[in-house]
């Protein structure tokens, strides 16, 4: 074997060398410590999740993302919001693109209220008939 091969060798192996090294410590970068890993077995976190899906308290969420925010519940029909939104309309307080809106005065608010109250009411008559 002639030096120049005998080099050769040396730094063949020496670079599969550092490449397995490298390959190890990568493999095991993101295997939690010991002091992340769970007191509670898997039956317990199973049990845990499916009493949660069957209680409603746990929604079926997809890997990684984040649970949704609650949806606030309007207590006023459809009649009433469009009828609402129609009233400040005409007293100018929005406008079609909704640039620069302004705060209602009391009685524009007051206005604004008896608006939906009177669709409401159109709506309860509707249906009583």
């Amino acid at each position: 074997m002639t030096a120049r091969s005998l080099l050769a060798l040396t730094v063949a192996i020496a670079l599969s060398g550092a490449a397995t090294a490298t390959f190890a410590m990568e493999g095991t970068q993101d295997f939690p410590n010991a002091d992340q890993l769970s007191s509670r077995s898997r039956a317990e976190v199973i049990a845990e999740l499916e009493a949660a899906r069957r209680d409603g308290t746990l929604e079926a969420l997809r890997w990684g993302e984040a649970s949704p925010a609650p949806q606030p519940v309007s207590m006023l029909s459809r009649a009433q919001v469009v009828a609402e939104a129609r009233e400040a309309l005409r007293l100018g307080l929005i406008g079609a693109d909704e640039e620069g809106l302004r705060v209602p005065t009391p009685a524009q608010a007051e206005l604004i209220r008896a608006a939906g109250l009177r669709a409401l009411e159109r709506q309860m008559a509707q249906a009583a008939n």
